[in-house]
């Protein structure tokens, strides 16, 4: 069977490999968490799609190693710390008896019987951005500590995707499925559009974000539902369900997704405003900062520690971090 998975893992596995594999999963929870153990050393070898080639060569051999080992002592692996760290972008497959969306009904047949479905979940670490191609063709842009779940293949009648993090969408059209992005928050209803949905765990408010087409909003629980028009923003309280819509520049809240953020000759206003966008984080300027002074930057894939170190040296401000939030004062003060 560890051939099997080697297989499934690297894309190569036949029709009735895979019909084996998922068999073997069904057997026992046992069979399914040692699968998880050696999906886990996957990913931090290199051979997903989504990491670094260098470090693959290397690191696979040690999966191949490790899998070998499983066949006799079936116990828990614990990676090194730094090997997880060396995964920054996590790409892994689970399969699941039953749905692991919300509503039981996206992955029931038609007898209401449980299916075993393959779902692809995509994490990414905190300090990371990935994009991934679901398999209609939408592209999903996803912020720094975000994860995506998404089954192998679509339904007939729908496409529904889970995200907790934030998620930029370029989603296909396709007026017979629709798409639906299911939060803790919210559920977003699209056929074919450009939108952006940020839902962090530790956030109490979800938002989605319209660029371009259409979007329905609805809220888990009630009968509500709220309709975006193109640069408009939603904010949900995740606890009582209220909402509220904003008219925004919906382009500064995809700004994150460019590999760098360049900034000539602008305030340090704008500059602060574009590294809110960038970073996802909140800044709080204290009266006497000098926002109209001018400056530019390139922001690639520095930390924000990194580039307030920076402003620190062109630009007479100090900065600290307080709670979740970096408040910037006049330096001296």
């Amino acid at each position: 069977m560890n051939g099997i998975i080697v297989k499934y893992l690297q894309g190569e596995a036949t029709d009735e490999e895979k019909r084996l594999f998922l068999d073997w999963l069904r057997e026992s929870s046992e069979n399914r968490k040692l699968f998880s153990q050696m999906r886990d050393i996957w990913l931090v070898s290199g051979k997903s799609p989504l990491a670094d080639s260098d470090y693959a060569r290397r690191a696979f051999r040690r999966f191949e190693a490790e899998v070998r080992a499983m066949d006799t002592r079936r116990k828990r692996i614990r990676l090194h710390a730094c090997i997880r760290k060396a995964a920054a972008v996590i790409f892994c497959i689970l399969c699941l008896t039953g749905g692991y969306f919300t509503g039981s009904r996206n992955y029931l047949g038609q007898h209401g019987q449980a299916e075993a479905s393959v779902m692809n979940r995509v994490i990414i670490g905190k300090d990371s951005k990935g994009v991934v191609t679901l398999p209609d063709g939408t592209r999903v842009w996803l912020n720094a500590d975000s994860k995506l779940i998404y089954p192998e293949v679509f339904d007939s009648d729908c496409r529904r995707v889970s995200l907790e993090g934030e998620g930029y969408f370029e989603v296909i059209k396709n007026e017979k499925m629709p798409f639906y992005v299911e939060t803790n928050g919210m559920s977003v209803h699209v056929l074919g559009t450009r939108f952006d949905v940020k839902n962090y765990e530790s956030k109490a408010t979800s938002e989605t974000t319209l660029l371009t087409g259409r979007v329905e909003v609805f809220f888990p629980g009630t009968q509500k539902k709220a309709i975006l028009e193109p640069n408009q923003k939603i904010t949900c309280d995740k606890q009582t369900g209220t909402y509220r819509l904003t008219k925004v520049n919906a382009a500064d809240y995809i700004l994150w997704i460019n590999e760098r953020l360049v900034c000539t000759n602008e305030t340090l206003a704008v500059v602060l405003y574009r590294m809110k966008r960038w970073y996802g984080i909140e800044i709080v300027c204290d009266q006497g900062v000098p926002l109209e002074q001018r400056l530019s930057l390139v922001i690639r894939k520095e930390s924000p520690d990194e580039i307030f170190e920076l402003l620190e040296m062109i630009v007479p401000v100090k900065y600290r971090i307080d709670g979740d939030r970096v408040v910037v004062s006049p330096a001296g003060r």
